[in-house]
């Protein structure tokens, strides 16, 4: 009898006799590639106007040489003054998403580990999904990392998953790790800073979105933003308003499973530009 069960994707994982082999896909040349997508400036301004919250990645989408930037700080207190929630969705740490929700003047929460727990401030840890093993992703990751990944020390402040140095992996090690986890029954995604492993999918929109509904917030008026592997849970198409993903996000776009509708510039300068868009259409005279 064939037994299949839902893996990491959505993928139907079937026992290894029955597997037809996966062949590579084809990846071209990223020097001059540019995601098949158009500029945040060409969405409708009534959409833009309509913005409620803005679902931000961290590291890679609102920082600018590994920090958080005054002029981002600057542009999220000027968003928050407008009306706009700014709801950080990271991959982070538990322990770090409460640092950053307690002490980014525009936060008040945080979701932390790719949609794994929900950070508010003096309050209890909200469990959005299960709690990780750490020995059994230490054993995985020495397999698939062949004994070279470095353990993130963040690891030790992780509830739902852990974490490795992402360091100098390319995509397509990492693409091949995936695929291999995901035969041992593992998870695993990766941003620009880490490498996660996690026993149950990893997907920030869900996690998003089960936040949401619980204050009450359509998500039709929430956009997403974000620049690597582990925030396609916010791309997915029907999820949210408005997708969008920094410039840096070509360097994934031809591994991703979820593909932002529109981009911005890399890094800080795109979130300062999604700030300004925003702004302008919300101050814009009504047509």
């Amino acid at each position: 009898m064939l037994i299949a069960r839902t893996g990491c994707g959505g993928r139907r994982i079937l026992p290894r006799s029955r597997r037809l082999r996966r062949l590579p896909l084809p990846v071209l040349p990223m020097d001059h590639f540019e995601p098949p997508v158009l500029h945040l400036r060409t969405a409708p301004r009534q959409i833009l106007a309509n913005v409620q919250v803005v679902l931000t990645d961290i590291d890679g989408t609102m920082t600018g040489d590994a920090r958080i930037t005054p002029a981002v700080i600057e542009a999220s207190l000027r968003l928050a003054a407008a009306g706009v929630d700014i709801f950080p969705v990271t991959g982070r740490s538990a322990g770090e998403a409460l640092g950053l929700a307690r002490y980014i003047p525009s936060f008040s929460r945080a979701i932390a580990e790719n949609g794994g727990v929900l950070i508010v401030p003096d309050r209890p840890i909200v469990y959005l999904r299960q709690r990780v093993d750490a020995a059994e992703m230490a054993r995985a990751a020495a397999k698939l990392g062949h004994g070279n990944w470095r353990l993130a020390p963040c690891s030790a402040f992780r509830l739902t998953d852990q974490a490795w140095d992402r360091a100098d992996h390319t995509e397509a090690e990492l693409a091949q790790a995936r695929t291999a986890a995901e035969d041992m029954g593992i998870c695993l995604t990766w941003s620009s800073v880490h490498i996660h492993l996690t026993a149950a999918p990893p997907d920030k929109g869900l996690g998003a979105l089960t936040v949401l509904a619980q204050d009450g917030i359509d998500p039709l008026r929430a956009l997403t933003i974000g620049d690597a592997p582990n925030d396609e849970g916010l791309w997915q198409a029907g999820r949210f308003g408005i997708t969008v993903g920094t410039a840096d996000v070509a360097h994934s776009w031809q591994r991703l499973r979820h593909t932002p509708a529109y981009t911005v510039a890399r890094e800080s300068q795109g979130w300062r530009q999604m700030a300004e868009l925003i702004l302008e259409a919300r101050l814009a005279p009504a047509s």
